[in-house]
């Protein structure tokens, strides 16, 4: 007789039930021996809350450090600090730097050479400028609140100084940090005993513990003390560059009242722990172990198993033995590593289009990799023969000019079961399953569709248009590469004997063409401005539920202009994919790839933009979108009679 087996369920259920109880049993014991550690908790979040303050401060003294350094440097106040060079130097770093309320070139004897200062803060500037204070940094208290000042001599041998002066309201707002709460206290101090700002009023240095107000005069690194015999915990930390420093303290019997918060909240954490997995429980029935169990049936009935019960068990059992058979699968799949087409090894399937199969390869006489596509031919087809003569006569015309913008043709071989191309096999994912998740901003959109057009212009410049550019032929590499891929088998199929069928992709395919046109290097920059409206929005400009609505909206609708679904997106970015989109080829603006390439070109380099992908495993591991180098397909489930998909002749 089997011995007993818990299912799945129950071992979830008491698995989540110990998880939850285990804390609360042994809480009571861990928080009575470990006082200590919530002491050392309090410490340390003071240590953290005093850096953060001293890093606070240096942002702020540098607002007033940096524009004093950076006028220092400029060679207008060396020359003639009183002339009307200098004084719209000084206004106009007042005008774009409104946190400053004031600055100032002073002589050695501290007479003002110039000064330049806000109407409102006049009387705050007056006074700060000339208030003694020694150092280049000071703080100084006047009628109009409280002011920071810094000087830095300009250079030369003159001996001038500038001056500036900013309001210091921020300095009392940074005292105040949250995380610390009611009972503490914190402050700022100068290092020579004054006070600059502190948490509250009346604050002072001797209201601190001596150790405590000595480690923070030492200047050396930050840390966490306790004072006053245990009494106190406290915190310094040094501001850098500076003698200020920062310090703060709390009564120690707060970390006992935050000792027993905690045990409190640690109760009811469990409770709702103890709730957390009866619902988990609900929700792995019919979302884990139902699945597990239709997922065995499903594998043990295509392995040939018994139709009935699986073995006494679990769920676990189950899935071993579905396991098992994946297994084998796979080891059947790496078989695949001593087929050879051609001299090509075959390494690994990528995926199957309309035309044949696409395999990952190796080239063992140049020692790298490739993608092979392969074109199946069977006796019953009418043109197979033709297309299949004309697809090798494109590959071979593309294979003619290179760039570093589109998939090259290395090989091309038309063997008598089976025609196939080796291609570069780029790593990495289609646009199209990049996109999948995700929207671009213009700032990598636009090197996206700088590299496309440029690929397309050196194409269009030999006489080749692809005729169904969109973002499953176009190839994103981890290194950072941007390819367009099937050039050539486009125009191979398009131009076939069977002209009937338009081939491409409902929404990238011109106006033009399904009214009965003639494709030409317009369609393609058609195709270019509905990728990268696709790009930035995440949806086509001409949607649809079928692909006879998507036809029926290119050919009559305008599309939404690109504003109004990406508010914000740039003038010069919405100009130029709503001109590709015009529905007149004759329109379209830029008018070649070259143009198009050339405008990209000037917006990225205007903004500064750069190609940066983020492509991670989850790209390239979905199943239910297209492989790599997919091939074309013909638009299918139309009519005789219907006009908008047949053509009158070739391209």
């Amino acid at each position: 007789m089997a011995a007993f087996r818990l299912r799945l369920l129950p071992r979830v259920i008491i698995g989540l039930a110990a998880v939850a109880l285990l804390p609360l049993a042994l809480a009571p014991f861990i928080i009575d021996l470990n006082r200590d550690a919530m002491t050392s908790q309090v410490l340390r979040t003071h240590a953290v809350a005093a850096r953060s303050a001293a890093a606070r401060v240096e942002a702020a003294i540098g607002a007033v450090r940096g524009p004093a350094e950076a006028l220092a440097r400029n060679p207008l106040l060396a020359a003639d600090p009183r002339g009307p060079d200098a004084r719209n130097l000084l206004a106009g770093v007042l005008q774009a730097q409104p946190e400053l309320a004031g600055i100032a070139v002073l002589a050695e004897d501290g007479q003002e050479a110039i000064r330049v200062q806000s109407r409102s803060r006049a009387e705050l500037v007056g006074q700060a400028l000339e208030a003694v204070k020694q150092g280049p940094l000071a703080f100084v208290r006047t009628d109009g609140g409280d002011a920071l000042r810094f000087d830095a001599p300009i250079a030369g041998d003159r001996g001038l100084n500038v001056r500036v002066v900013a309001e210091a309201t921020a300095l009392g707002i940074i005292m105040q940090p949250e995380e610390l709460g009611q009972e503490a206290d914190m402050l700022l101090s100068d290092g020579r005993g004054d006070v600059v700002a502190a948490s509250r009023d009346g604050i002072s240095l001797a209201s601190f513990p001596a150790e405590l107000v000595s480690a923070g005069q030492s200047g050396r690194a930050s840390g966490a003390v306790r004072a006053a015999g245990g009494r106190v915990l406290g915190a310094f930390a040094p501001v850098p560059g500076t003698p200020w420093f920062v310090l703060s303290r709390q009564p120690a019997e707060v970390a006992e009242a935050v000792a027993r918060d905690v045990r409190r909240q640690l109760f009811l954490a469990v409770a709702a722990a103890l709730l957390l997995a009866v619902a988990i429980s609900a929700l792995a029935w019919r979302f884990l172990v139902r699945p597990l169990r239709e997922m065995a049936r499903v594998q043990r009935r295509l392995a040939g198993f018994s139709s009935g019960k699986a073995r006494p068990g679990t769920e676990i059992g189950e899935l071993r033995d579905a396991l098992g058979l994946l297994e084998r699968q796979i080891k059947d799949r790496e078989a695949i590593g001593a087929v050879f087409v051609g001299r090509y090894q075959v390494v690994s399937f990528l995926g199957a289009g309309a035309m044949g199969s696409v395999f990952r390869g190796w080239d063992p006489k140049l020692q790298r990799p490739v993608a092979l596509k392969t074109i199946r031919l069977h006796e019953e087809e009418r043109f197979e023969r033709e297309s299949v003569s004309q697809l090798l006569h494109e590959a071979v015309t593309a294979a003619r000019f290179s760039h570093p913008n589109i998939v090259a043709v290395y090989d091309v071989e038309d063997a008598p079961q089976a025609a196939f191309i080796a291609l570069e096999f780029v790593d990495g994912v289609s646009l199209q399953r990049y996109l999948r998740n995700r929207s671009l901003p213009s700032a990598q959109a636009m090197p996206l569709g700088l590299a496309v057009a440029r690929g397309l212009a050196a194409a269009h410049a030999h006489g080749v248009v692809h005729r169904d550019v969109k973002p499953g032929n176009v190839l994103l590499g981890r290194d950072g590469s941007i390819k367009v891929t099937d050039f050539g088998i486009a125009g191979a199929v398009s131009t076939a004997s069977h002209t009937e069928s338009v081939f491409g992709t409902p929404g990238y395919l011109p106006p033009e063409v399904l009214k009965g046109g003639r494709y030409d290097e317009k369609g393609d920059l058609f195709a270019v401005g509905v990728v990268l409206y696709e790009c930035l929005t995440g949806l086509l400009p001409f949607p649809g539920r079928t692909s006879q609505e998507i036809l029926a909206a290119t050919m009559r609708r305008e599309p939404q202009p690109l504003r109004l679904r990406v508010p914000g997106v740039p003038l010069d970015v919405e100009s130029l994919i709503m001109g590709l989109l015009a529905p007149r080829p004759e329109e379209r603006v830029p008018a070649t790839a070259e143009a198009l390439a050339r405008r990209l070109e000037a917006i990225v380099a205007a903004n500064g933009w750069t190609w940066e992908p983020e492509i991670s495993l989850t790209d390239s591991d979905d199943p239910d979108v297209e492989p790599l180098h997919a091939s074309l397909h013909p638009l299918t489930g139309y009519t005789p009679d219907t006009p908008t998909v047949r053509r009158q002749g070739s391209a």
